[in-house]
């Protein structure tokens, strides 16, 4: 058996007077996949940046973190800054957070490898074009000279993946690498890791909270909760047996399915919101000097209609026109051609109180709600903030009552409207998000991405309130969603996107069962599924 390139010993760490990881063990091999799973807070990003060194100046640690035989654990900076981007590479979760917005990509993969390895100016910018190319950006598709911007998600990911690995690393720690892509991106993503990982000889960390892309990738696993380890060893055994309880937690949260009374009841037929051969047209780029702009179509002659009370849900690829549609029918933007309707009133045309009132009846809750809270507000502020549309919008008392009320509705206590944003986890920011879209009492959500970045456990909690919600208040909701899982569990119909035209509308389990498009067959052969991962990694060691 190879040696080790990465093996932990006995880590501990605290951060002031709180511990957070405690005796926790690991050892990584080369072209070995090791993942590290659990909820947020469970210690998974703290182990992978104690193994970067870049522990913030309060942490205190103890124990041995033994790269390549050597103990790096409390190692000077600038011999860390030396092993950093050489022997060890990082994939952090948001590229667009890890980039330098005013660098182009070819300049700032380049600018790792001149300064480990001291060649001009000109070579590197030469291997940056050649790691670009192996990662999938070709030059002569995409250009060294763009910057991030310019780039989709997915693109950015693999411009993020060429830093890590412009300088072949022994070890690459892959930090939630494809939370915020579509599945097929992800399995993209997922298998351009896995070969560069068997090319380069290199061991990978892989941090992540679906269970279904562990079981693909890994070949053992680390079951991490409140620091410690549950358990530990091939990642097969432990996603097939769960001795532990914890792991049998997060594999039955990963496929939770909410008690929901409306799922297979029938609903109202009235049309709520009714779209008729909605365009939206964006101007291109000029080719040529006296060239005239051609215009880029993000929507093309997109009609449905989701009647009152019903749950719709639309998935497809990024950048296939999913947000500029959700856009048009919040009345944020507005179709190049096609009318868009709510209770038979257009969009588009109404002004004044006429659009209050369609606002009322339209709320939107976002993939961050970090995001979209003011920072500085209380929670009492910003989840009655659109009673400000409410025709005699109550005041005073009435109105921290309605707060109570629409936090009770989504299971947070009262006293939570006199804190802060930043005072809440995830799963509960997103609460509030939701008590602040429910709170006008409207009849259609938009809920976009609700629950992409949340962990399983709370990804299943978040579902049940949305079910609740649909059984009690009868809201009908429009789900934008890259996890087929989600849209099969908390939805009537589905609806699959691509290149701005809806190319399959149906039930959706028969849309999922059996699709009959090419866009909604690659989705459904991209989604992880963490049973059938199991059962084909199982039949292939037997």
């Amino acid at each position: 058996m190879a040696a080790p390139v990465l093996d932990i010993k006995n880590l501990d760490l605290q951060i002031g007077q709180k511990p957070i990881l405690d005796q926790v063990n690991l050892t990584v091999r080369a072209v070995e996949v090791h993942a590290i799973v659990g909820e947020s807070g469970s210690g998974k990003s703290i182990t992978a940046l104690a193994t970067m060194g870049l522990l913030p100046a309060q942490a205190r640690t103890s124990g041995q973190i033994l790269f390549e035989g050597q103990d790096i654990l409390g190692l000077p900076d600038r011999q860390m800054c030396k092993l950093r981007g050489d022997d060890l590479g990082m994939v952090f979760q948001e590229p667009m957070t890890a980039l330098n917005p005013v660098k182009t990509i070819g300049d700032q993969v380049a600018e790792g490898i001149s300064w480990h390895t001291g060649v001009l100016r000109i070579n590197a910018e030469k291997q940056a074009r050649q790691i670009l190319e192996r990662v999938g950006l070709p030059p002569d598709q995409f250009s060294p000279d763009r910057y991030p911007h310019e780039l989709s998600g997915g693109q950015r990911q693999r411009v993020v993946i060429a830093i890590a690995c412009a300088l072949k690393p022994k070890l690459l720690i892959a930090d939630e690498p494809t939370t915020a892509l579509d599945v097929v991106l992800q399995r993209q993503i997922l298998d351009l890791l896995r070969s560069l990982v068997k090319e380069n000889n290199m061991g990978l960390v892989l941090i992540s909270h679906d269970l279904g892309v562990v079981a693909d990738m890994a070949d053992d696993i680390t079951v991490l909760r409140d620091g410690k380890i549950c358990e530990t060893g091939p990642a097969v055994d432990i996603l097939h047996h769960q001795h532990h309880p914890y792991t049998r937690q997060l594999a039955e949260a990963s496929v939770h399915a909410p008690a929901w009374a409306g799922k297979n009841s029938e609903t109202s037929q009235t049309p709520l919101l009714v779209l008729n051969e909605v365009v939206k047209d964006y101007p291109g780029k000029r080719v040529g000097v006296f060239a005239r702009k051609t215009p880029f179509r993000a929507v093309d002659h997109v009609g449905f209609a989701i009647p009152e009370g019903r749950s719709v849900g639309l998935v497809g690829r990024s950048g296939c026109g999913k947000s500029t549609l959700a856009r048009m029918i919040l009345a944020l933007d507005k179709p190049t051609s096609g009318s868009i309707s709510l209770h038979g009133i257009n969009t588009n045309e109404a002004r004044g109180e006429q659009m209050q009132a369609l606002r009322r009846d339209m709320q939107v809750v976002f993939q961050d709600p970090q995001g979209s809270f003011n920072p500085r507000r209380t929670v009492e502020w910003l989840v009655s903030e659109p009673l400000h549309i409410v025709p005699d919008a109550p005041s005073g008392a009435a109105r921290r009552d309605r707060v109570a009320e629409a936090l009770k509705e989504v299971g947070m206590p009262p006293d939570a409207m006199r804190r802060y944003p930043h005072e809440f986890s995830g799963g509960q920011r997103q609460r509030l998000a939701i008590a602040r879209a429910i709170i006008t009492r409207p009849k259609l959500v938009v809920a976009d991405e609700p629950v992409s970045a949340l962990d399983v456990s709370i990804r299943a909690q978040i579902l049940d309130l949305f079910a609740a919600l649909n059984d009690q208040l009868k809201i009908a909701f429009l789900f934008i969603t890259h996890d087929l899982t989600v849209a099969r569990t908390i939805t009537h119909e589905l609806m699959v996107m691509d290149a701005g035209k809806i190319v399959e509308h149906g039930p959706s389990a028969s849309v999922l069962d059996s699709p009959k498009s090419g866009p909604a067959q690659a989705l459904v052969e991209a989604a992880p599924n963490l049973h059938r991962s199991i059962e084909m990694r199982r039949a292939a060691s037997a």
